[in-house]
C-alpha cells in the first residue's frame, strides 16, 4: 500500500479542505450535476465473474495484478496495479523512456508513505492519457501520476485514482481486471509469469543490499576462532593464565535454589525478580528438576 502524494490535482490547502467537505456535506444540486445530466452517457452491463475464466492461471498463487498499458502513446510493461494505493505512480527510468521534459513537472506535491513506513520524495507530478484493453473494449482517461526515483521492478503503479476513474473491479484469484467501455465489458489479463519474475528482481535486489551488519549475531558467534587465527582444534584456556579469555559474566547477583528435597539438585537465578515471578520459577524448576539440575 502506498499512501500520501495528493489524490487532487491541487495540493492547496483549500482544496484539501474542500475535498473533505463535499463528503462531509455533499451539494443537493451543483452546477457541475446540471452540467452532467447533459452529457450523453453510455449505460453498462453488469460486471460478472466466472469459473470459466480461471483457465490459464496457475493455482494456488499470491500473484500481484502486473499488466500492460498505454501511457502517453507508449506501450508500457511492468505495471503494478494496487487497489490499495491513494495514487498513481510512473518511476524515474520509464519516466525518462516517454521522452517528456521534467519542466512539465509539477513539483507542488507532497510526500509518500509506503507501507515500510518510509517517507519518498517525489519528483513531481503530470497528467499523462492511460489506456487499458484492447480494439473495441478499451478504457481511455486522463490522470495524475506521481514521478518517484527509487528501486524498484516495475515501471508504475496504477492507483485507486485511475480504478475509480474507469469504474475498473479487480479479481486477484483469477488476475482479471473489468471495466466498462462504448462497446461492453473490456478486461485485461494480468501477466503471472511477469509478475513472478518482478518478485524475485525485487527480493534479490534487496537481499544484496542488505547491509553486513545486520546479519544475525550469532553468525558472527561461530565464526570467531577462525577470526584470531586458532582455529577449531585448540585447547581450552587455562584459568590459571592470567591472560585466559574472559568469560561471559551474569548481569546480576544470582541466588542458590534447591529444587529437589534431597537438597542435592540446585540452580541460580537472579535476586532481582519479582516475588511472584520468582514464586513461578521455583514452581517450575522443581516440577522438571529431572531436566534442570
Amino acid at each position: 500500500m502506498i499512501s500520501g502524494g495528493t489524490p487532487i490535482a491541487d495540493s492547496s490547502r483549500r482544496s484539501a479542505i474542500s475535498y473533505i467537505r463535499a463528503v462531509r456535506h455533499p451539494p443537493v444540486l451543483s452546477l457541475t450535476e446540471e452540467c452532467n445530466r447533459k452529457i450523453r452517457r453510455f449505460g453498462w452491463e453488469p460486471i460478472t465473474f466466472s469459473e470459466e475464466e480461471e483457465k490459464g492461471i496457475i493455482f494456488p498463487h499470491s500473484d500481484p495484478m502486473i499488466i500492460r498499458a498505454d501511457i502517453s502513446d507508449f506501450d508500457v510493461g511492468r505495471i503494478l496495479i494496487d487497489i490499495g494505493s491513494s495514487v498513481n505512480v510512473l518511476f524515474v527510468d520509464a519516466f525518462n523512456s516517454l521522452g517528456i521534459d521534467r519542466q512539465n513537472l509539477n513539483k507542488e506535491i507532497t510526500p509518500l508513505l509506503s507501507f515500510s513506513g518510509d517517507v519518498v520524495e517525489p519528483i513531481g507530478s503530470i497528467q499523462l492519457p492511460l489506456a487499458i484493453g484492447s480494439g473495441q473494449r478499451r478504457a481511455f482517461i486522463y490522470t495524475h501520476f506521481l514521478v518517484v526515483d527509487c528501486p524498484t521492478a516495475y515501471n508504475a503503479i496504477i492507483g485507486k485514482p485511475a480504478l475509480t476513474r474507469m469504474k475498473a473491479i479487480l479479481s486477484p484469484h483469477m488476475l482479471l481486471l473489468k471495466f466498462p467501455c462504448h462497446s461492453g465489458i473490456g478486461q485485461v489479463r494480468g501477466d503471472q509469469l511477469s509478475a513472478r519474475v518482478c518478485y524475485v528482481s525485487s527480493t534479490t535486489e534487496t537481499a544484496n543490499q542488505m547491509p553486513r551488519r545486520g546479519m544475525p549475531e550469532t553468525l558472527a558467534v561461530t565464526h570467531l576462532s577462525l577470526l584470531n587465527g586458532k582455529g577449531g582444534t585448540d585447547r581450552p584456556d587455562d584459568p590459571r593464565d592470567d591472560n585466559a579469555t574472559p568469560q561471559a559474566q551474569p548481569v546480576e547477583e544470582l541466588e542458590i535454589i534447591s529444587i529437589s528435597d534431597t537438597q542435592d539438585r540446585q540452580v541460580r537465578i537472579g535476586t532481582s525478580l519479582s516475588p511472584s515471578l520468582r514464586t513461578k520459577f521455583i514452581t517450575f524448576f522443581r516440577a522438571n528438576s529431572e531436566v534442570f539440575a
